[in-house]
């Protein structure tokens, strides 16, 4: 897609948050889907070999198939627990050559470069999530993304992004907004959500009236500063809503992670400072 219009930008500045229903062709998404796909396989083959689940339901749909083999389980709540073997890979940090892809996609780093500039970090703090129906532990209370972060980072102007890999909605745990939010940073406390696993702000200290719902098509982005305060509501849908938190920032500029590298995406003043390949991310040690 072209670069940002000055009326999103305008929006992204003053409002904190920007959705763009089509960023890129969901066919783009196609790449990392299979290999999260040949993931769910094996984890499943693994659970199933071990006893944990009694059906790895091969020909269901990939927002599906996860959730299924989960309920499947003798144990529901083992099989739904973050440390179990079926969610290995398919959480935190995924480096593959499908992510470098992703996260280097011209059409997402033009949306990126809009906001600030030809120089740019792929910030070393980004997640997968595969959010299943009914599950506490994947409701994110409200929480601003710095409060995730080092405040040495609390000026640099982020341009972080959630993106799904399905289309999403309100009924399958979409995110909420609240437009303006992004000009103060809320301390955050721990033991928040319906789970008690996330850091975040208590609802007592949140002003929600003017809450806004993001649903995002495939193929779509939410953008929204760090400090803008945001959440995610429950998924009481029948499908997984799978996304991907993704930032980016001026290399120049405190990342809020010091001593865990990010990589170079662009660069217009040296162009051969930016990787190229997995490999290059791959050998950036800290």
């Amino acid at each position: 897609m072209p670069r940002l219009a000055p009326s999103q930008i305008g929006q992204f500045l003053s409002e904190g948050f920007l959705v763009v229903d089509h960023a890129f062709s969901p066919l783009t998404l196609d790449a990392l889907i299979a290999e999260f796909t040949t993931t769910v396989d094996r984890n499943a083959a693994i659970a199933l070999e071990d006893g944990l689940i009694v059906n790895t339901f091969p020909d269901e749909p990939f927002e599906k198939r996860l959730a299924r083999v989960v309920e499947s389980a003798p144990d529901p709540v083992a099989a739904n627990t973050p440390g179990c073997v079926l969610f290995e890979n398919l959480r935190g940090k995924h480096k593959s050559d499908a992510m470098f892809d992703l996260m280097t996609h011209p059409d997402i780093l033009e949306i990126v470069e809009s906001i600030i500039g030809p120089e740019i970090l792929a910030h070393p703090q980004f997640n997968v999530r595969a959010k299943l129906p009914n599950q506490d532990q994947s409701v994110v209370p409200w929480h601003q993304d710095l409060g995730y972060l080092e405040l040495d980072a609390q000026d640099t102007l982020m341009v972080n992004f959630w993106l799904p890999l399905v289309d999403s909605n309100k009924e399958n745990g979409c995110l909420e907004v609240i437009p303006g939010s992004h000009q103060v940073y809320v301390d955050h406390v721990e033991g928040l959500g319906p789970a008690g696993n996330f850091k975040g702000i208590p609802d007592d200290l949140v002003d929600n009236s003017s809450a806004v719902s993001c649903p995002v098509p495939k193929g779509g982005v939410l953008v929204i500063q760090h400090r803008t305060i945001h959440r995610s509501v429950p998924n009481t849908s029948k499908t997984i809503r799978w996304s991907l938190d993704l930032r980016y920032s001026d290399p120049a500029l405190p990342t809020g992670r010091d001593g865990v590298p990010g990589f170079i995406a662009r660069s217009e003043s040296d162009p051969n400072r930016a990787a190229s390949s997995l490999n290059d991310w791959l050998s950036i040690t800290p």
